[in-house]
């Protein structure tokens, strides 16, 4: 295996884990949240950050940011929805 190719997995990991674990707090901290409106925005939020964190992925991997795999970035938020749906 190539050097380079094993250095985009490592960044790949490392992306994903750090971006999914951001959306996931956005999420916690929505659940927690007073304010009325801030669920919501948080919930977007988490979103955009799980989405752009995929986008990252892919384009680390030098390939089409576009992409049916992006929807997968919204799989924080919509757990995060789903136990603020529960609570």
């Amino acid at each position: 295996m190539k050097v380079e190719r094993v250095q985009r997995w490592v960044m790949s990991a490392l992306l994903t884990t750090v971006g999914f674990i951001l959306a996931g707090g956005l999420c916690f901290l929505a659940a927690v949240a007073d304010r009325p409106g801030a669920r919501p925005g948080l919930l977007i939020i988490a979103a955009i950050v799980g989405t752009i964190t995929l986008a990252g992925v892919r384009t680390i991997n030098q390939l089409s940011i576009l992409s049916a795999w992006l929807v997968l970035g919204l799989v924080p938020s919509a757990v995060g929805a789903w136990f603020l749906l529960l609570h």
